[in-house]
């Protein structure tokens, strides 16, 4: 589904929810119809830091990666915004990682800078059967992924409900339905 980027003006867009709800995927789709940029949270701080977060998290451990990952979030955050202000773009695109929201900070400046917060959410079957099918290392899934998978989900329901504009679940769906629920959310934003 292809919007016409001179109609649409989504502004920043910002796609939080566990790992594996499809956030990445998912957001570049989003993107990619809106023909505008998208930012993958933890492919930034890769980048920034030319460590993976695997690295990270085995070097200084979550704490550290926590750190990292509030000054990238704010400055991509920023970045975002100012591109919007400037009209250099129509809409930018941010998939965080999961774990963004468990700083007060973090959520503020994602409910402060966002025109959307669209959480993705799914069960944790899904979840446990896309995370080990992905090539990415994830750190915190090294042991027991279910059991892990269903509290990160419990515990943080709460702080993605409390940001979240919108929420799609993704259980059982495809990439390109989740892309088409989330671009009629935005679609539907535009029209209020």
């Amino acid at each position: 589904m292809k919007i016409q980027p001179s109609v649409t003006k989504s502004g920043v867009v910002v796609l939080v929810g566990v790992m594996g709800t499809g956030k990445s995927t998912v957001g570049s789709g989003i993107a990619h119809a809106l023909q505008c940029s998208f930012i993958d949270l933890d492919v930034q701080i890769s980048k920034l830091t030319n460590c993976t977060v695997s690295e990270i998290f085995a070097r200084g451990g979550e704490a550290e990666f926590r750190a990292i990952e509030a000054d990238v979030l704010a400055t991509v955050l920023d970045d975002a915004c100012a591109q919007i202000a400037q009209r250099s773009a129509n809409s930018v695109v941010v998939a965080t990682g999961g774990g963004a929201v468990i700083s007060q900070a973090n959520r503020e400046k994602i409910m402060s800078a966002a025109d959307h917060v669209i959480w993705l959410d799914a069960h944790v079957n899904d979840l446990v059967k896309r995370t080990s099918s992905s090539k990415i290392a994830r750190p915190l899934l090294s042991n027991n992924p279910q059991q892990v998978l269903s509290a990160l989900s419990g515990e943080r329901a709460g702080l993605y409900e409390q940001i979240a504009t919108a929420k799609i679940d993704t259980s059982g769906k495809q990439i390109e339905q989740v892309v088409h629920a989330a671009l009629q959310v935005l679609l539907q934003s535009e029209g209020t």
